[in-house]
């Protein structure tokens, strides 16, 4: 009897519960946990496997010229993509339920994972062309270091849609990434380096500048807008100010370089680091790859200790894999010819391709140093031949992807 009653007090039980529990119930006693929990598994492996994805995407990636308009349409879109997610988000937020709500987070979705492929396409394109153009100056280590940690934290979606979320950060993965990838690109298609950086900073501040906007709630868009474009102008200014320097000249690259004091076949015939008596002059050889088409402006920069001694501008033909071969002359070394000469390839904002060095006679002692300076001196000669030949080994590695 007890027995009884207690199987239909659950029957009554069950009969007043409401519909939802009921189907709860029903679905527990079906067996759809082990598929939720593969739901669940499915979505911790996802950013795995597109991690997958990123890197095997990025290693066969094909560099050609004729993928050139492709990443520079990529530099423009990834900003509307962007803008739209800023928009998605802010709608989603605001209280849509139903089937609007469901719509809304699909094309959200859709959306980020728009803005990330066009991100990681833009930095994996250029990222190459960089490390094959930097120079082993600290400048150029610096933004190659920058480029790689920003190329690494858009492969991981968990961190992407978190920066991508951020109001202030949101900017800082397309900027940079249309940044690099125009400057890399444009004078591939018929652009002097000079205008390329120009409007690959244009477009990075404009974008910038129209996310916040979008971003920015009703009332204190126009305020937003204004306040974010102003921080956004930094990049030109500094631009403007000289940090082109820290920027590599990609896609141009500089093959080799000698200094010596003949000449034979367009190179020098007896390339040296040291000279112990001053020559007749000194002569800059180089080797450097242009794209095909390219109209550009590059220069020898000479320096003696550190101060400009002469400019020599260059005639550059592009498309040759070996690097067109060039080459410049300073002479009238006056009363104290001794010192360090650096011979500096440059374009005309003063992207460094590259420095070779020279030092004639003997090498003056500074008070501070308590040992011989020539120790010094040779010390950095060492260091800046490793810092050449790990710059090169580099270099040979991505000439290989490319």
């Amino acid at each position: 009897m007890d027995a009884g009653l207690d199987f239909e007090s659950n029957m009554d039980e069950n009969k007043n519960r409401p519909p939802s529990e009921k189907t709860e119930q029903s679905d527990r006693e079906t067996g759809s946990r082990p598929r939720g929990t593969l739901v669940a598994r499915i979505r911790k492996l996802a950013p795995w496997i597109s991690l997958l994805i990123g890197i095997v995407s990025a290693r066969m990636m094909n560099r050609g010229p004729d993928n050139a308009w492709m990443v520079a349409l990529a530099a423009v879109t990834v900003w509307i993509a962007l803008i739209a997610l800023r928009w998605l988000i802010r709608v989603t937020d605001e209280g849509a339920t139903g089937v609007r709500r469901r719509i809304l987070r699909a094309a959200r979705f859709t959306s980020l994972m728009a803005t990330q492929s066009l991100v990681q396409l833009m930095l994996f394109f250029s990222l190459p062309f960089y490390m094959q153009a930097a120079a082993p100056e600290a400048g150029h280590l610096a933004f190659i270091a920058f480029l790689w940690l920003l190329s690494l934290c858009s492969l991981w979606d968990p961190l992407t849609e978190w920066i991508l979320h951020k109001p202030f950060a949101a900017a800082l993965l397309p900027a940079t990434g249309s940044f690099v990838a125009l400057v890399a690109v444009l004078p591939g298609l018929g652009f002097s380096t000079r205008i390329s950086l120009w409007i690959a900073a244009g477009v990075a501040t404009c974008g910038t500048a129209l996310l916040s906007a979008a971003s920015a709630p009703p009332e204190p868009r126009k305020r937003v807008a204004l306040a974010s474009g102003a921080m956004a102008l930094a990049l030109p200014l500094a631009l403007l100010f000289g940090a082109a320097w820290f920027v590599p000249a990609a896609p141009l690259r500089l093959i080799k370089a000698e200094i010596g004091t003949k000449a034979a076949d367009k190179w020098v015939a007896d390339a040296t680091s040291h000279l112990s008596t001053p020559p007749e002059n000194l002569i800059c050889a180089t080797a450097i790859f242009a794209p095909l088409g390219l109209k550009d402006r590059l220069f020898h920069v000479w320096r003696k200790n550190g101060k400009h001694w002469a400019t020599v501008e260059l005639k550059i033909t592009g498309g040759r894999a070996q690097g067109y071969r060039t080459h410049s002359r300073i002479s009238g070394f006056g009363l104290d010819p001794n010192g360090k000469y650096t011979c500096t390839v440059q374009t005309l904002t003063g992207q460094m391709l590259g420095t070779r060095v020279v030092h004639i006679g003997g090498v003056r002692a500074y008070k501070s140093v308590r040992f011989p300076l020539t120790d010094i001196e040779s010390l950095y000669i060492k260091l800046e031949k490793w810092f050449s030949s790990s710059i090169e080994r580099v270099q040979t590695y991505f000439r290989r992807i490319l």
